[in-house]
């Protein structure tokens, strides 16, 4: 089967690739501007590049009154240039979606959703003191789509400041295995990222290219095909017990964490 955007109903395209791309990273942006505090996920979030440091999300329009505006976290942004994106674990994902509602913009969802604030370092707007990772970001650049809902914007933020709580170092660097991060999937369901596995990346020798390190680096290549066995793959055991699929209700419309 093939399928175009064209020819499909707008929310069923919507739903196919929402449920195909997945699991997706969350942003849990905090924002502030005029002194009120503001809080949503969004769950088309990406890193999008190493140098410089930039993290990437979109905020959809919505309606409002029967006219497309924007969320409060994309005019926050706009108009201060500043915001932090928090990550989102197992521990506070029930937190997370209660701060997916479309509250009016005089709601502090740190309140409604009991969280804590924790000071940034060189932005102004708090970070979530529940969350073990915490980005501060300087407004890189936004890019449009359009001007009627669905349609939304891509925000890119230059990370200028990372939280890391001690809980998730271990001899002093980030242990990944700490972090039970969530991920979004379709509807209301969301995923946890344990267990792990790693792979070890396939040896390519090319004659312009420099020694790439030990023989045991990568799986041998077979006719130009990494060949896997049980050593080059590693569980990582979770620390809580086994990973599953996590459904959060909500009472409003099931995507909306798209904020």
């Amino acid at each position: 089967m093939n399928l175009r955007p064209d020819e499909l109903p707008h929310r069923e395209f919507y739903r196919i690739v929402i449920s195909t791309v997945a699991p997706r990273p969350i942003a849990w942006v905090s924002t502030l501007s005029d002194g009120r505090l503001n809080l949503a996920p969004f769950s088309f979030f990406n890193v999008v590049s190493a140098k410089p440091p930039l993290l990437g999300f979109s905020p959809s329009l919505r309606l409002v009154d029967g006219r497309p505006a924007p969320k409060d976290t994309l005019r926050n942004i706009r108009e201060t240039g500043e915001f932090v994106v928090n990550v989102v674990t197992f521990a506070v994902a029930e937190a997370m979606n209660l701060t997916s509602g479309d509250y009016e913009s005089s709601v502090n969802e740190f309140e409604l959703a009991r969280l804590t604030t924790r000071p940034s370092q060189i932005v102004k707007p708090p970070q979530v003191a529940e969350s073990p990772v915490s980005f501060e970001c300087k407004l890189n650049r936004i890019i449009d789509f359009g001007s009627e809902p669905p349609s939304g914007s891509l925000v890119f933020g230059e990370i200028v400041c990372v939280h890391l709580k001690e809980g998730v170092l271990k001899d002093g660097r980030l242990d990944p295995d700490s972090l039970d991060l969530v991920g979004r999937m379709g509807g209301m369901q969301y995923s946890r990222t344990t267990p792990r596995f790693e792979l070890k990346r396939p040896e390519v020798h090319r004659p312009d290219w420099k020694d790439p390190g030990p023989k045991d680096a990568a799986p041998k290549l077979a006719d130009g095909i990494p060949q896997l066995s049980k050593s080059s793959i590693r569980r990582s055991e979770p620390d809580q017990a086994e990973a599953g699929i996590v459904e959060v209700h909500d009472s409003k419309d099931s995507d909306r964490n798209r904020r």
